[in-house]
């Protein structure tokens, strides 16, 4: 089946889609990442194109061509059942729903499909409570001597231990995504506040407050490391903007040094997500759901709940002081 890339577009309208392409499938998911998506920050972007690609290359092995109206609800049914098979998370499986859900109502209006909206009547699955992904107190500890111990111990010049040093505490202390971290420039970093903070979607943060030990590590880094020129707050030895692997690299090397002298059952595995999940918790204990929503950039209190409930530890020492 011959179809064109499914990638995000620049937005155009419904009418230049030429009539030789108003029954292709690939082309109306590719105007409609043109026309829905493209207001969308660049990870729910690439997040929707994942989504509609999967869903794409099931539906051309089912159906054999690229015809819209051969997307009926039992392709969408025998999708979702594939994605169960695969073993994909229900949290996974209910976005990619939600993407197709959107998708085509989107197109339904548009164009009607033949046989109705393919995704009536499909149901997300149901979603266990979520598994806690934060850090016990200990093992904040172990971490923090660990990053603290790598700047003694790292001295080749292609390593940067103090700047690694800072990411770890500007992650713990802020509850920042990777992403909204590495988007900062320097000029964002003012005394005791990294400012103007793009968040998730369209929401900025106007100040994020920083942490005197979090600020430690972040002048600690500018003045012995980075210099105060203007670009990225944070960056390569050639002056380039970070990149993800490069904080999954530095986090990974951090774990690997507190978890050096201790058996396998009591690693830590630890990722960027691991210290959001941490201080936002941290802030919902000591000073309320609400204000840890507002530190998250969170516009909804229904997604805030899966960063802040209690540990399966805490949940059975609450049982057993029960009474």
């Amino acid at each position: 089946m011959a179809t064109t890339a499914l990638l995000p577009a620049r937005p155009v309208s419904i009418d230049a889609l030429p009539a030789c392409e108003r029954d292709s499938l690939t082309a109306w998911l590719n105007l409609y990442m043109g026309l829905e998506a493209g207001a969308n920050a660049d990870n729910t972007i690439a997040a929707k194109t994942r989504d509609l690609r999967a869903f794409l290359g099931f539906f051309a092995e089912a159906t054999g061509c690229d015809q819209a109206d051969l997307w009926t609800r039992s392709i969408t049914s025998d999708f979702l059942k594939t994605l169960q098979r695969d073993r994909r998370s229900p949290t996974t499986i209910n976005r990619i729903l939600a993407t197709l859900r959107h998708c085509a109502a989107w197109i339904h209006r548009q164009r009607p499909f033949l046989a109705g909206n393919p995704m009536e009547r499909i149901t997300d699955i149901a979603v266990d409570d979520p598994e806690w992904k934060g850090l016990e107190d200990i093992e904040v500890t172990r971490l923090k001597a660990a990053a603290e111990q790598l700047i003694h111990l790292k001295r080749r010049r292609n390593q940067q231990p103090i700047r690694d040093y800072a990411i770890f505490h500007v992650l713990l202390r802020t509850g920042l995504r990777v992403s909204e971290l590495l988007r900062l420039d320097l000029d964002q970093y003012q005394v005791k506040h990294l400012v103007n903070v793009k968040r998730k979607g369209r929401k900025v943060s106007r100040q994020v407050f920083l942490a005197a030990d979090a600020r430690e590590a972040l002048d600690r880094y500018i003045e012995e490391v980075r210099g105060c020129e203007a670009g990225p707050l944070l960056r390569s030895r050639s002056g380039k903007r970070l990149a993800r692997q490069n904080v999954d690299a530095a986090l990974k090397a951090i774990a690997n040094q507190a978890n050096a002298r201790f058996p396998n059952d009591q690693k830590i595995k630890l990722h960027a997500h691991v210290l959001r999940h941490t201080c936002l918790r941290k802030v919902a204990e000591k000073h309320g759901v609400q204000y840890a929503m507002e530190l998250s950039g969170q516009s909804s209190e229904r997604y805030i709940w899966r960063y802040v409930q209690p540990s399966s530890a805490q949940k059975e020492a609450a049982l057993d002081d029960l009474f």
